[in-house]
Parts: C-alpha cells; structure tokens; sequence
C-alpha cells in the first residue's frame, strides 16, 4: 500500500497533466476559463501554472495560457524513438506524390491510433494531422490494425474507449464491427466510409513486424467523389507496404 506522500505525488501529476490537456482542448485559456472547464479552483490552478512555466511546458501572454514548445521538443523525440518509422515516412511520401492523395502512417498506442507522418502532394499542407489520435473502430487505419489483433483486444479497446459516433456511418455496435474486422481480413485492407469524418474516405493496410506483431498501418485518404475503387486504392498501397515490411526485416 502506497503512503499518503506517495498518493499526493501521484495526484499533483495527474492534476498537472490534466491542466496542460484542458490548454490544448481550449487552445489557450485564461485562468478562468480552466477553471470553468476542468471544475479546479483558481488557486490550484495558479499554483500548478506557475510549475508548468517554470518547467517550460506552458507560456502565458497577458491573461492566456498556452502551450510552451518544449512540448513540441519533446514530442518530436516520441516520434523519432524508433528509427524505423522514419522508413514509413519515407514511403508515405513517395506514394502520396505517385496517387497524388494523402497517405498518413499511423500506430497504436494504449487503445487509440496516432498518425506519426501525414504526407499531401502540396508541401505547404504536409503534416496538418501529425499528432491527432483517433478511435480505432472509425478510422481505416484504425480498424487495419484491430483486425490484426486479438478478439481478446480488441474488447480491451472497446471497454476502455467505447466506440463513439462520430457520423451516421460510424459502426457502434461490437457485434457489426466484429463483423467489419473479419471483411478486412478476408479482404486484407480496411475501409473508412466517412466514419470519422464527413466527407473523408479512405483506405488503410496494415504493417507488421517480421514476428507478426502489429508495426502500423498505412492509408490513402481523400474525397469520395475523386478517389478510385476501394480495390484500386488497396493495389496502390499493397507494394509499398510490402516493401515497408521487408525493409523492417533488414532492421530486425
């Protein structure tokens, strides 16, 4: 059993944490407005503040709150922690100059998809979606690597995020989506039917590991009135993953 000291060190972090996270909701915010969106009484919120400024983690100019770029220093380096998604990068770019689309390379992590690399034809656009996490049941990319894993994970995911609605095509229920994660094996690429997003399509394979372990996942997304066939997006993206999964087997 942990002691009281233990317990209060645990809870200031995760206050800290929250804090930084309401900044990024709100996109900057006064005092006030933290208060009023995480339920911390100001003098808490001060005191936690004025730490995460001196840690360089948030800055404030006038009144408002926001993030330092430390953070960014910092979410760089998780980025670049394993060398072989610099591979993937690699890849996404060459094909989404080859189909003129956007290809974003994305992994899993504690229940939720992550694009790392977001790669658009016109450079001044490249990389709006690096960083945003997804629900993994209503992206392509998200639902290529579920149906790589374990049913027994798959719940796991599920208990922990739920499966939100974000459109009318979104699938909410687990037997359906069960259901879609066996089409995506048999078919072997997944498909977002504007299920995050109105007026997003895409087309996600799956990358493993040379052990069979889920690397990431890689997709070509845009409008549905301007991309092909699902099929014809899945043979554009087959080569490359393939080339993907035995340049890893040269880092294994």
């Amino acid at each position: 059993m942990p002691d009281s000291g233990d317990f209060d060190t645990r809870k200031t972090t995760k206050t800290s944490l929250a804090i930084v996270e309401a900044i990024n909701d709100l996109d900057g915010a006064t005092l006030t407005e933290l208060a009023d969106y995480t339920g911390l009484a100001t003098s808490t919120l001060h005191t936690h503040l004025k730490t995460l400024e001196e840690a360089e983690y948030v800055t404030r100019s006038g009144n408002t709150y926001k993030l330092g770029l430390r953070l960014f220093h910092i979410g760089e380096n998780a980025r670049r922690r394993d060398p072989r998604y610099t591979l993937a990068r690699d890849k996404a770019f060459e094909l989404s100059n080859e189909v003129n689309e956007e290809v974003s390379f994305a992994v899993e992590e504690y229940g939720r998809s992550i694009i790392l690399y977001d790669e658009t034809p016109v450079p001044s656009d490249t990389g709006f979606q690096v960083g945003r996490y997804f629900h993994m049941h209503s992206s392509a990319s998200g639902k290529a690597m579920l149906a790589a894993f374990s049913a027994e994970r798959v719940y796991e995911i599920i208990d922990k995020w739920g499966l939100p609605e974000y459109t009318e095509n979104t699938i909410t229920n687990v037997d359906e989506l069960f259901d879609e994660l066996e089409r995506v094996r048999e078919q072997g690429y997944a498909v977002n039917r504007q299920e995050e997003l109105e007026g997003l399509y895409s087309v996600a394979m799956v990358i493993n590991n040379p052990d069979g372990s889920v690397f990431g996942s890689m997709d070509i997304a845009g409008p549905p009135y301007r991309l092909p066939e699902d099929s014809e997006i899945a043979a554009q993206l087959r080569p490359v993953v393939g080339e993907l999964e035995s340049k890893l087997e040269e880092h294994d």
